[in-house]
Formats: C-alpha cells, structure tokens, sequence
C-alpha cells in the first residue's frame, strides 16, 4: 500500500518540542521537492517549559490536522520529550473517522502507539523532519527509506539477523523502549496479542534499559508476541561492569522466549535507518544469514 500521492497536503505537528527559533526551511524544501504541501500545526513556534505549548494546546493542534480532510499524512517535527503528557486531550473520535499515517521517530513513539491502540490508526517510524533533513540533506538510507514507505505500494527491507528461521505475519508495535514504557499502566499501551515488538533508545545507561526490557515482559499478554526485533541502542553507557552491556541485557531478556529474536536491525537513532509501519500487517521472514521485512 502507498500512503501519499504527488500533490497531497501534510501536515507538519509537534507532539513534543516545537521548533524554538530552529530553521525548518531545509525540511520544507525536501517535502516540496516531493511534490507535497506543507501545512504548519498552529503551535510549531509556542512554548511552555521544554514542549510547544501546552498539553490541550499541543493534542488540539493535532485534532484540527486530523479533521482537516484534506490532510493526508501528519509528520512529526522532532522527537524531545511530552508526547505522553497530551494524550488524554486528543479526540479519538474525530482521528477514527480521519485516519492518516503518523510519520516519527523517538518521542512520537507515545503519539503512534496510542492512536494504533484508541483507534487503530497507522503510523510510520523512523524519520523526523527537523532531525533528519540538514543543510537540505538527508541520509541516502533513510530517504530511499521513507520515500518508498510513502509513496510506493510492495515494500521490502533486508537487516538484522536471527537465530530462529522463521517466517510469521503480524502487526508491529514499538519504538523507543523507554517512551513506550512510559505508556505501561495507561490507556494507550498496546495489546501485544500477535504482534512483533520493535525496540530502539538512545543515551540510556545500561542498567536501566535492562530494568525497562523487564517492565515490558511483566505487561499483559506479552506471551503473546509473534516476534521481537531489536535496532540501535545508541550511546548507552555502562556505568558499572556489573550493569552489563545491550547484549547482555537482551540475552536475559530472551533467554526463556522462544520466538524470533532480531538483532542489528538499521532502526533508531543512527543516521542510516529504515521506516517501519505500526499497526499495518508485515510479514517477517527470519534467518542467521539476513532478516526480511515485507508488506
């Protein structure tokens, strides 16, 4: 499926941090370069504290972007840090009725798996306008990546690797760990029932990325997974030599789950990734050699 034709109109939100004085003009040229039309959500330039405005400022944004129906898609300026904090202020009604892809990465984590668990809606991880289109370039990966999930219909991504040969279809839920556990105990934390668990962070010790795995493993039905696919934990510290390392933290994590395990997926905050679908049925075909993603 594709999500976008020549001369649709996005829209541009902020679910976290808003653009504080940053230059979006290099984003906005890669979108027009596309053949899209830009739409800039009403809070881009507020501020309250560390996030772009308030909480009901910030989910009424996204609201009138949803019930515009000439919006197509929504993408996520940057990532940060408060997508959590609005999420009671959306109306699941009005994005039921409007369904669009969410375009994100990192914090927008929060936004893309509640609206896949309210109301079932799409979204698309891995990409950022402000974070990944500099000085009018992005990453060669990244955009063949994100241009494909756009805009083409058969879709095919080979990384990572896995001990289990395999091959299983379900819908993929996830993101950044440690926004997704924020979501653990709340309305918005998705049903694993069937689905494949995609997981990446970025500058967190160690310890505590072992201690959240764990937090995911005591949610409900996560017996349940089809498949567990691990990208980039980049920049994640051992403070202590007892604390571990990632691959010490996922072993523990697998060692009694007896599905397919992938790790050194291209997914996360590394300059070289590839976009991956939420909530839309993918089929995983594992192996040793090279791990394949279709849908």
């Amino acid at each position: 499926m594709s999500f976008l034709n020549i001369g649709d109109k996005i829209g541009i939100i902020a679910p976290s941090v808003g653009l504080k004085d940053k230059d979006l003009t290099p984003a906005l040229n890669y979108f027009k370069k596309l053949k899209l039309i830009p739409v800039l959500a009403q809070n881009l330039n507020q501020s309250y504290r560390y996030m772009a405005g308030t909480d009901k400022q910030r989910a009424e944004a996204i609201n009138t972007l949803f019930a515009d129906k000439q919006i197509k898609a929504l993408f996520c300026l940057r990532g940060g840090a408060g997508a959590t904090r609005m999420l009671p202020f959306l109306d699941y009604n009005i994005i039921k009725n409007n369904p669009k892809p969410v375009i994100g990465l990192s914090d927008s984590t929060a936004l893309q798996n509640a609206l896949l668990t309210k109301t079932h809606n799409p979204s698309l991880t891995g990409f950022l306008p402000r974070y990944d289109v500099k000085s009018n370039k992005i990453n060669p990966t990244t955009r063949k990546s994100i241009e494909q999930a756009l805009f083409e219909t058969k879709h095919k991504i080979e990384s990572g690797k896995c001990l289990t040969n395999k091959t299983i279809t379900g819908e993929v839920v996830g993101g950044c760990l440690s926004v997704l556990c924020y979501l653990c105990g709340t309305p918005y934390f998705p049903d694993l029932t069937n689905k494949i668990l995609l997981l990446e962070d970025i500058e967190e010790k160690t310890y505590k990325i072992d201690l959240m795995l764990n937090q995911l493993k005591q949610q409900k039905n996560f017996d349940k997974l089809k498949a567990v696919i691990f990208g980039s934990f980049k920049d994640c510290p051992i403070v202590d030599p007892e604390d571990g390392s990632i691959e010490d933290c996922i072993k523990d994590f697998t060692q009694d789950i007896n599905i397919p395990v992938v790790t050194n997926f291209a997914y996360g905050h590394i300059p070289a990734r590839h976009i991956i679908p939420l909530g839309i049925k993918v089929t995983l075909k594992s192996s040793a050699k090279k791990c394949i993603l279709t849908w």
